[in-house]
């Protein structure tokens, strides 16, 4: 039974979702029957308003997919960008929840571990501090993509760099990730390793930088270099490569993927019209994990899996472990040029 949750929306008519037996119940109906009618429950708690709305409710029909068919459970959807929810009162509503999906930011995360103290929670977060023993960042981290594309430049003999960061928050997180990777092989801040930060930086002048800086590689996070002009190799994270690979020909990520992603993308696309991102994909892995998990008990916890990310695994201490593979745009297609960096 799919069961849609959100504040006064229909969600499986508003994105097509499988209307295999579909209902929906409004969480904060005050008539809300109480789940029990299945043998299990799954929460997924994801923004379906506000700014990510969009988001949300992409990663819910990725994980519908997954999961339709599923006779035996029950799934309910918290809007965690509603700010009336009360949370408290939504941890009564669950006597038979088997897991957690979402939510999607680390700041979210403490808040509904406290809730469920005994329920692992598969939140879709990258930050890899809110690892405990039953709470697991799921999504791709930082660290994990940054560790292994400066392992990829150092196997290839790169030892000269531009970072090119943009001023703000999200730049000083990454600057500190990409300081710490290539201090591990020896390079800092001098002749082979400068930092350029900006505000507002033209195409143009940040390609004619690169040029004149004459180092071996370049990271960069913003759409502003021409790739294809460069002698030096230009890094960069996946979600921003693949989000528009229209305009990254010749940038060079890590990225972790299956001969399932295929199949889950031509799927997704035909139920839903447009192409799934990365989130979507890691809500598809962990939904099937779970339905396996509770179709055939097991512990999710310290077992392998195979899904549209490729091979991974859920470690108590360190969260979902990926094998992480190096690819390159060409044509706007991603091509394997080096494989298997674990994260660690």
């Amino acid at each position: 039974m799919l069961v849609a949750c959100s504040p006064g929306k229909d969600i499986s008519r508003d994105k097509k979702i499988p209307a295999s037996g579909s209902g929906v119940d409004e969480f904060f109906d005050p008539n809300l029957k109480l789940f029990g009618q299945r043998k299990n429950s799954v929460l997924l708690i994801l923004p379906m308003s506000g700014g990510n709305e969009s988001v949300g409710k992409n990663t819910l029909n990725a994980c519908l997919l997954a999961a339709e068919d599923s006779p035996n459970i029950d799934f309910c959807v918290i809007d965690s960008a509603n700010p009336s929810m009360d949370k408290l009162a939504a941890y009564g509503k669950f006597g038979n929840l088997k897991a957690v999906v979402g939510p999607i930011f680390s700041h979210e995360v403490k808040r509904y571990g406290a809730l469920f103290p005994n329920i692992p929670i598969f939140s879709l977060s990258n930050d890899l501090k809110i690892n405990n023993d039953h709470v697991f960042a799921c999504g791709l981290s930082l660290q994990d993509e940054i560790h292994a594309l400066f392992a990829h430049a150092n196997s290839q003999n790169l030892d000269s760099f531009l970072i090119m960061i943009p001023e703000g928050e999200f730049g000083n997180q990454i600057l500190e990730v990409v300081c710490s990777e290539l201090k591990k092989y020896g390079i800092e801040e001098g002749d082979d390793l400068e930092i350029i930060r900006y505000v507002s930086i033209s195409r143009k002048v940040a390609t004619k930088y690169v040029k004149n800086s004459h180092k071996k590689a370049v990271f960069i996070v913003d759409p502003i270099l021409n790739v294809s002009k460069l002698d030096a190799q230009t890094f960069t994270l996946s979600s921003v490569a693949l989000s528009n690979p229209e305009i990254w020909d010749g940038v060079i990520f890590a990225f972790s993927d299956g001969p399932e992603q295929v199949e889950f993308m031509q799927k997704y696309r035909s139920v839903f019209g447009t192409s799934p991102k990365i989130l979507d994909m890691i809500g598809h892995d962990l939904m099937r994990i779970i339905r396996e998990s509770i179709d055939s008990p097991k512990s999710i916890v310290g077992n392998g899996y195979h899904g549209c990310l490729g091979e991974f695994s859920i470690d108590k201490k360190n969260g979902l472990r990926r094998k992480l593979n190096i690819f390159r745009l060409e044509n706007s297609k991603k091509v394997e040029i080096d494989s298997e960096y674990d994260q660690s």
